[in-house]
């Protein structure tokens, strides 16, 4: 006599909720990325040409100054006095573990504005900055 086996259903379903979880945070990391980095291509700034240059480390947060060829100086997405400067790097830098600022300057302005925003820094007691340049 032979005897018909059922086939077991238990544990057959797949659970689809970690893995909507894991697309979910992608979706979102991946907006916020691009978020900055169009914020950072919105300013106009032609920055000047070197010879050598290093990359960014990406274990730092660093501080970005823009500088656009009328002298504006933007920090993140809101102009900056060259007066409130200190201060705000200063609030900036308490913000970070190892405060590091670029300098974004246009090819095209004045030097004095470029070294406006080096004694912002100096006065916020910013030792690290660095002159962002295109290779």
């Amino acid at each position: 006599m032979r005897l018909l086996r059922k086939k077991s259903t238990e544990g057959d379903d797949l659970n689809l909720v970690p893995l909507i979880d894991v697309v979910f945070n992608l979706l979102v990391f991946f907006l916020v990325a691009t978020s900055f980095q169009r914020m950072q291509r919105e300013l106009q700034v032609e920055l000047p040409r070197a010879k050598s240059s290093e990359p960014v480390a990406m274990d730092m947060q660093p501080i970005y100054v823009t500088v656009d060829r009328e002298g504006v100086i933007t920090m993140g997405e809101k102009n900056v006095s060259q007066e409130e400067l200190p201060k705000m790097l200063r609030k900036a830098a308490q913000e970070v573990r190892r405060p590091r600022v670029f300098v974004r300057g246009d090819a095209k302005t004045y030097h004095q504005n470029i070294i406006a925003v080096l004694n912002a820094c100096q006065e916020a007691g910013i030792t690290d900055v660095s002159l962002a340049t295109e290779k």
